[in-house]
């Protein structure tokens, strides 16, 4: 039992391990605008503070009395102006330092509000400076640290309040004028104390709340924790899978983590003569072409709800059902299929941008096959990658190179080319021999390009 209590509260104190170094930075901003918020809100506290201390005029007899109390009011509000101040800079070293200082600077002026009621009013009777309401005040500060998700500045606080409560109550003992019984009526409307009661109920009622900011404190630092890290699952995702499947697969990250056999759409494409073009480039403009051609093909594919599944040099590998297949037969193959129109679409609108520029009219090759394969993640502990294999991917390959040979843009499969409805806008191409394969296939090339 004790274990787990040690583990649990271990796990709460040492979440900001677990931050990567990137929102260990975040949190750190955070917490600065967190601590400029509590020294702000001081101010209110200090003028709430000033209309009790007017309030209470009447009872203070001596010139001693309305000293301390307004002492302690203006030390306090120059302990808030300095921490505001050093907050406000940018680069000082004593940004968190002061936290602590400004921390124990407000436990001090409370006990020494404490003890000026009880040489004014309490009579000589030590039990005061345990019974007083204004123990009440030491969760001002403890409250404040709730604001800067820092575990550190609750405890210190606490600790604070235990040497004060703890150094009354020893003084309560010392004195022989203490009374201390077991009567309750007289602990609660007289002058007596019970000594248990007064050890144990105050510091067990603070420790509850520095759980319950702690805890506060740690579920805010959780979610931040899983918050970011879902974004960060979602701009990793985003960048091969359509919005729509992303959303999916992060509320079932097991989508990708198991893999399985299934039926999907291969697509690849590759630039025509890519190698001599890019020769007439240096790195930069190389780097420069690419990044745009890439955005555009991968926006119009994921409008069509592919997948992408790795870029190869100039050439894009797609599938479209991955990780999870349409519940509508043949639209996976006919959304591979609109994809290829919304590409060469897109690429003839960037030719009559370039064209417009002086620059050479860009030419690609697009091939699709539909059929079985296995995907799911695929790779080593260190690096894993969700990908497609199968003779299905192999034949969409060899499918795309055929398109220079026989001279069309567009080239898909017999398979695919049924699964539309063997529409009549496509030439079909008997018995080609694909690279790397025994049998010969029927191929069809798009006519309306």
């Amino acid at each position: 039992m004790f274990r787990s209590i040690r583990n649990a509260i271990y796990s709460v104190y040492c979440i900001r391990d677990q931050f990567p170094k990137y929102m260990s930075e975040l949190l750190l901003e955070e917490e600065e605008m967190g601590a400029l918020f509590a020294v702000r809100f001081r101010y209110v506290i200090g003028f709430a503070l000033i209309a009790s201390a007017f309030a209470n005029l009447s009872n203070i007899d001596t010139i001693w009395g309305y000293l301390v109390n307004f002492i302690a009011i203006s030390f306090y509000f120059m302990n808030t102006f300095v921490h505001l101040h050093i907050l406000k800079k940018k680069d000082s070293k004593w940004k968190t330092k002061y936290d602590y200082i400004s921390l124990l600077v407000d436990n001090v002026l409370i006990t020494m509000t404490i003890l000026n009621w009880y040489w004014i009013k309490g009579d000589g009777n030590p039990n005061y400076l345990v019974k007083t309401p204004l123990l009440i005040f030491y969760l001002l500060p403890l409250s404040l640290c709730l604001f800067q998700y820092r575990f550190s500045l609750v405890v210190f606080s606490f600790v604070c309040f235990l040497i004060s409560y703890y150094s009354f109550i020893t003084a309560a003992l010392l004195d022989p004028d203490a009374q201390i019984s077991l009567d309750w009526t007289s602990y609660v409307l007289g002058d007596d104390i019970i000594l248990l009661d007064a050890l144990v109920s105050k510091p067990v009622i603070f420790l509850i709340l520095v759980f319950a900011i702690s805890y506060g404190i740690f579920r805010s630092l959780r979610m931040l924790l899983k918050f970011a890290a879902s974004e960060t699952q979602k701009t990793t995702l985003s960048r091969y899978f359509s919005p729509d499947l992303v959303s999916e697969i992060v509320s079932d990250p097991e989508v990708i983590g198991k893999g399985k056999r299934q039926k999907v759409a291969v697509l690849f494409s590759d630039i025509r003569g890519f190698t001599q073009f890019s020769e007439l480039l240096d790195p930069e403009e190389l780097s420069v072409f690419l990044t745009e051609f890439r955005r555009r093909m991968v926006r119009v594919i994921f409008q069509n709800k592919g997948s992408l599944d790795k870029f190869i040099g100039d050439a894009v590998m797609v599938t479209f059902g991955t990780p999870l297949p349409s519940d509508i037969p043949g639209e996976d193959v006919k959304n591979a299929v609109n994809a290829a129109y919304a590409m060469l679409n897109e690429l003839k609108l960037w030719n009559e941008e370039r064209k417009s520029q002086g620059q050479v009219e860009i030419k690609i090759g697009i091939g699709i096959h539909s059929g079985e394969v296995f995907c799911g993640s695929i790779g080593s502990e260190e690096r894993m990658e969700y990908t497609v294999i199968g003779d299905t991917v192999n034949t969409a390959s060899r499918i795309e190179s055929a398109c220079k040979e026989i001279g069309s843009p567009l080239l898909i499969s017999e398979v695919v080319w049924e699964e539309i409805g063997k529409p009549s806008a496509w030439h079909k191409n008997e018995g080609v021999l694909l690279p790397g394969r025994e049998q010969k296939i029927n191929l069809y090339a798009y006519q309306n390009v």
